[in-house]
């Protein structure tokens, strides 16, 4: 049996989305804390979302992209605090729900 690891989801997301860069290029290490949607655009999540379920052979069943899209991202320019409507999509959720077997998170 081909046992699910921790690295190998994590390994697999950062593989599927593009790199995260600086303005100077230099490549920035995404946490399993991070939250997904302040790096990346829904349409880079969407897909590798549904290459994640497909590769780790997990039950898709409560997932929605848009209960994590669209995500209000930080203004340079504001300093009023920007409050969500959408819940944070992390790493960590994707290697929990791969070592049960499906979606967690609601």
């Amino acid at each position: 049996m081909n046992r699910v690891t921790d690295d190998k989801v994590r390994d697999f997301i950062l593989d599927d989305l593009p790199l995260v860069t600086t303005l100077f290029l230099k490549r920035v290490d995404v946490a399993d804390d991070a939250v997904l949607q302040e790096l990346f655009e829904v349409e880079d999540v969407a897909e590798m979302v549904d290459a994640f379920f497909h590769h780790f052979h997990i039950r898709a069943d409560g997932f929605s992209i848009d209960n994590y899209y669209p995500w209000q991202g930080k203004s340079p320019f504001l300093c009023k605090k920007t409050t969500q409507s959408k819940s944070p999509l992390t790493i960590r959720m994707f290697i929990e729900s791969a070592r049960a077997g499906r979606w967690l998170y609601k």
